[in-house]
């Protein structure tokens, strides 16, 4: 009996210890939140449960979370243009310092929307930014990346969601954002949402890109 209540010591001393470190980890580290909104989609949806690198630089391609340049609260957005560089869209064609980012369209779906309740047909595919790909939606027979050209001024930055025919919930509504201001980069996804079409669809315990 003793020698099983020693071993149960141990355990409840590892546990501790256990729970400890992902405290530490979450302070310095990590923080976890919940997507509000569909701006982000098709890489995030309204709903999952996300985790924040709280040391990483909100650089090119990165899911940043900002403060919102004029209200209280955060902000979700792809930084896709930093400070002295130019952005702006033509036709379908988005550009940086007047360079055409590739887009590789892979299919085209329905996607609902459940912000503001609307059932939109949209092509997805990749862009590619600074070397790295993620998906985007591209809404058809509407305009595309609706962006326009702008210098992202001295310490701030520039932020797009994926979903390009969704405005409002990126810098083509609320402006450039302080890129001191920023808590991190989403990197993790813990729990997804379904909505999208099985090539894409999302899973638990995924990298976000």
């Amino acid at each position: 009996m003793g020698v099983l209540q020693s071993g149960f010591g141990c355990l409840s001393w590892i546990g501790a210890g256990i729970i400890v470190i992902l405290l530490i980890l979450k302070v310095v580290f990590f923080d976890m939140a919940d997507m509000g909104h569909n701006g982000m989609a098709p890489t995030l949806l309204r709903g999952e449960r996300v985790i924040i690198n709280k040391r990483a630089e909100p650089k090119l391609n990165a899911i940043a979370v900002c403060q919102h340049p004029s209200e209280e609260g955060w902000v979700v957005g792809r930084v896709v243009a930093t400070e002295g560089q130019t952005i702006g869209s033509f036709g379908e064609e988005l550009r940086i310092d007047g360079v055409v980012i590739p887009f590789d369209e892979r299919g085209i779906t329905d996607f609902y929307n459940e912000d503001n309740e609307l059932k939109r047909s949209v092509k997805y595919g990749t862009e590619k930014i600074a070397e790295n790909s993620h998906t985007i939606f591209l809404t058809r027979s509407e305009p595309q990346h609706l962006v326009r050209k702008t210098t992202v001024e001295s310490g701030k930055l520039f932020l797009l969601g994926d979903y390009r025919g969704y405005m409002g919930q990126d810098s083509r509504a609320y402006g450039q954002v302080d890129a001191s201001s920023c808590r991190g980069a989403i990197v993790f996804r813990l729990t997804p949402m379904a909505g999208l079409p099985h090539e894409i669809a999302h899973g638990y315990f995924q990298v976000v890109h």
